[in-house]
């Protein structure tokens, strides 16, 4: 029995020259997991922890993601969204640009953060 084809794919890839690739990591939210309602930072490192999963299944990993957007349900969360991204980043020789906005609304009402990223991987050598 076949799987059937998601909706929206975890991530998007597209070839570049050489080998390498551009991957766009779909949006991710705690939805479904233990760290759903909890709070902004087990969300966040949960939401980390996905994106951390769909980029190695592309054969990227952190030290390949160039940009991530965040949303927020509301930016009073931002500290608490922050001091998780921070610890997560600490071991990053680089840490990716970044924006954050706020005031997003979910189509569930126990998650507060949502994440998305996009990388480059080089060439295998």
């Amino acid at each position: 029995m076949s799987q059937a084809k998601p909706l929206f794919p975890p991530t998007r890839v597209v070839p570049l020259g050489g080998g390498a690739k551009l991957v766009f990591c779909s949006g991710v939210t705690a939805r479904g997991s233990a760290a759903a309602g909890k709070s902004v930072q087990e969300q966040t490192r949960e939401c980390l922890a996905k994106l951390e999963r769909a980029l190695a299944a592309e054969g990227a990993t952190w030290d390949n993601v160039l940009k991530t957007t965040t949303w927020l349900s509301d930016m009073r969360h931002y500290d608490g969204f922050n001091e998780a991204r921070s610890a997560f980043y600490a071991t990053l020789p680089v840490p990716p640009a970044s924006s954050t906005i706020g005031g997003a609304q979910f189509t569930s009402t126990d998650v507060c953060v949502e994440i998305e990223a996009t990388a480059v991987v080089p060439a295998s050598s």
